[in-house]
């Protein structure tokens, strides 16, 4: 099974439309997906597939009715488009990302202060898990 870490930005439009219904149809993925051209009903079965086979959706039929349930959550799909982001720079630093968007981002004091607790968080699991606790 191919990795759901690599969707295309087609894919990521269909898993957004999947995670805010919880599930849909062919049929109601190609209507939420169109803008001005109606999406062809094939064209968004060819989709569900490719996302079935990168294990982001799963297949569920009821009677004659099948849809799609999304089993890709949206943060670990954040995670990965980060972390593919990060790769392509050319150091694939964090730290140098990270400083660029909280210099030339305006954050409330408290979202920093919980992200710093989050990060020492982490850090304190990753020791305790080092250390065999």
């Amino acid at each position: 099974m191919a990795s759901a870490t690599h969707l295309t930005e087609e894919e990521n439009r269909a898993m957004r439309v999947l995670w805010d219904r919880g599930a849909a149809s062919a049929t109601e993925l190609a209507m939420a997906m169109s803008g001005h051209d109606r999406m062809a009903h094939s064209t968004a079965l060819e989709l569900l597939r490719r996302l079935r086979e990168k294990g982001a959706v799963e297949r569920h039929r009821s009677g004659g009715h099948i849809t799609y349930r999304p089993q890709l959550n949206r943060e670990t799909a954040k995670s990965h488009t980060l972390g593919r982001i990060l790769g392509n720079i050319a150091d694939g630093s964090g730290q140098g990302l990270g400083m660029v968007v909280l210099r030339d981002s305006d954050f409330d004091p408290q979202d920093l202060a919980d992200l710093r607790a989050e990060r020492e968080e982490k850090a304190a699991a990753k020791k305790r898990r080092d250390l065999g606790h």
